[in-house]
């Protein structure tokens, strides 16, 4: 088993690209690919090893706010 994760990122929509220190006319978060987080992970520890790095997630967020969402998934 495989663990995944994928992440938000900010993306300019402005159609003139503006960005003034860093700040955009227009901008949203979008989900970025999934990618592979963790490779051949038993599948007695799948369970165990998403609610490790849903916990990390957790405090990233209480640290750093609600940009560093992540999400976790399972695969064959």
């Amino acid at each position: 088993m495989n663990i995944e994760t994928r992440r938000r990122t900010v993306v300019n929509t402005d159609p003139q690209r503006r960005c003034y220190n860093g700040c955009h006319f227009s901008s949203e978060l979008r989900w970025t690919e999934w990618e592979t987080l963790q490779l051949d992970v038993p599948e007695d520890r799948i369970e165990e090893r998403l609610a490790w790095w849903r916990e990390l997630n957790d405090y990233a967020i209480s640290a750093r706010g609600e940009s560093a969402r992540s999400e976790f998934r399972q695969t064959a």
